[in-house]
């Protein structure tokens, strides 16, 4: 949050601004370490120290790849010996990223004021709970450019993870949509003038031909409705993801879903496993391991079971025999972790769990990519055999009636 505040200094003088941390207390306590006397301090109106420009270059998104180059260069730098304030402020001016590198100096801010680096970053959005948690136990264990480089090589293959998911789901999508487009300016343009020919003609046509027209016309005269209805489409989706109770459903859909849903689980379960892998190698404790495994899945179904599992630990079970009271586990799964407990070696079971999801996940990304290209073209040609078959065939029969 961002807070105005106003306070009087030792000589004084009459000292203003803004200051954005978690609360109240904590711009009192750097006002009175900065030598100040709080005098007024309320919570500012949403870009009241901004201008338009900074506020809209602070908007942007920042990107997983970021965040994963600002990880790796700051552990190379604290294990080369130079300090973390330093660090941070090299960094800060760096960073491309308008929005990330704000929060990389006000972090850097903090940490000059005898703030812990991970009590920093829990100030700004664009540091989630899985970082500050990394962060935090490489701070307790006095491992931190260690616990940064691994947390650099988790948000890289999530990264890599999530351009695979995109590629796999944007080339159908891609190819449909323009062939969908391309039908239908054929139907909307090219075939109402086949109509005009026709009816001047005076040939006879073809029930499909007379459907295939009367369809045509109306698409051409009611054009709106086809762009109303691609809307709604597409805002409902957008608002049923948002809403606890449709996004549950819309979860399952994607799992069930032919082809794409094992593409899905496959890349739930990878991301979902490397994460714990990567909290419980950081020495993170297994019951907020689990919760934050469970809010990074993404998916209603696999939050669920993760959340199970959470239950399961705190009351003394085996996450291996837990696991196998889920679907969404696969029994392969189960009995890595299994063994995993069993020998003490966790987080190096999980890894190789999610290695081999990552290579299944190639492996149908590349089959899909392979299998789709035909079927798409056979779709497309499909349709456009049926409307020039309803097109040509009264053309077929006027000429018949003229031989």
């Amino acid at each position: 949050m961002n807070f105005q505040y106003k306070a009087r200094g030792n000589d004084g003088s009459i000292k203003s601004g803004y200051f954005e941390t978690q609360s109240q207390g904590q711009v009192v306590a750097w006002l009175r370490s900065q030598g100040y006397v709080p005098i007024s301090i309320s919570q500012a109106r949403e870009g009241s120290s901004e201008s338009l420009l900074e506020r809209m270059q602070k908007i942007s998104t920042v990107k997983l790849k970021d965040k994963a180059v600002f990880f790796r260069q700051l552990a190379t730098m604290i294990a080369a010996g130079i300090t973390l304030a330093s660090s941070l402020q090299i960094l800060s001016t760096q960073t491309k990223n308008k929005r990330f590198a704000d929060a990389v100096q006000h972090t850097k801010t903090l940490v000059d004021r005898g703030f812990p680096f991970s009590a920093a970053m829990r100030t700004r959005k664009e540091f989630d709970s899985l970082m500050i948690s990394m962060v935090r136990a490489g701070e307790e264990g006095g491992v931190l450019d260690v616990t940064l480089e691994r947390l650099a090589t988790f948000l890289e293959r999530q990264d890599e993870l999530r351009k695979k998911i995109v590629s796999a789901v944007t080339y159908p999508a891609v190819v449909m949509s323009f062939a969908l487009f391309v039908l239908y300016l054929l139907i909307t343009v090219v075939v109402p003038r086949f109509k005009l020919v026709f009816e001047d003609l005076s040939v006879q046509m073809p029930w499909a031909t007379r459907m295939l027209f009367s369809g045509s016309i109306w698409l051409q005269k009611h054009w709106y409705v086809t762009l109303m209805v691609i809307i709604g489409i597409g805002v409902s989706i957008f608002l049923a993801g948002k809403f606890e109770e449709t996004k549950k459903y819309l979860d399952r859909i994607k799992l069930r879903m032919p082809i794409l849903g094992d593409i899905f689980h496959k890349a739930i379960m990878s991301r979902s496993l490397r994460t714990l892998a990567t909290l419980v190698e950081a020495g993170v404790p297994i019951l907020p391991s689990l919760e934050m495994t469970a809010s990074v899945s993404n998916n209603y179904v696999a939050r669920t079971g993760f959340e199970y599992l959470r239950t399961a630990a705190r009351r003394g079970h085996s996450l291996g025999a837990s696991s196998m009271e889920l679907k969404i586990f696969p029994a392969m799964v189960s009995h890595m972790i299994t063994v995993g407990e069993e020998t003490g070696h966790l987080e190096e079971m999980l890894n190789k769990v999610a290695d081999w999801f990552e290579i299944e996940l190639d492996e149908r990304i590349k089959r899909l990519t392979s299998i789709l290209e035909p079927v798409l073209i056979l779709f497309v040609g499909g349709v456009v055999a049926l409307v020039v078959f309803a097109v040509f065939t009264p053309i077929i029969s006027a000429i018949q009636a003229l031989l």
